[in-house]
């Protein structure tokens, strides 16, 4: 005999033995137990219409409202990318600042603030300065 009879026969006696002592009872216990029974149903049918319940129409738009500040919490929290700091950063910077200006110069400003300097950067002792 394996478990699952054992179950069934379990099953099958707790049964007789529950029909057994429910007929067992007088008349009296019987009423008393059926209507304190329907008592119990109606309470609960009457009482499923108050507890709380999710209508059809506020599930979806709840988890929407959830999804959208999870997503709104996320985005804020997600760090920008590391070229937008630096270029906010690098426009404000007083170094930045000096760089545009040489990039606006023209040639002849530039030459004009160290002449010396590039004349001898493009005379041949610079030349056999940087191979020797």
């Amino acid at each position: 005999m394996n478990a699952g009879d054992d179950d069934s026969d379990f099953e099958r006696r707790t049964r007789e033995r529950l029909l057994d002592s429910a007929e067992a009872l007088d008349a009296r216990t019987r009423s008393r137990l059926t209507q304190a029974r329907h008592a119990a149903l109606d309470e609960m049918r009457r009482g499923a219409g108050q507890s709380f319940r999710v209508p059809g129409f506020w599930l979806p738009a709840g988890a929407f409202a959830c999804a959208a500040v999870l997503g709104l919490a996320v985005w804020m929290r997600t760090p920008s990318p590391p070229g937008a700091a630096t270029v906010a950063s690098a426009v404000t910077a007083p170094a930045a600042v000096e760089d545009l200006a040489l990039l606006a110069s023209t040639d002849a400003e530039m030459y004009a603030e160290d002449a010396e300097f590039y004349e001898w950067a493009g005379s041949d002792d610079a030349q056999d300065a940087t191979r020797g």
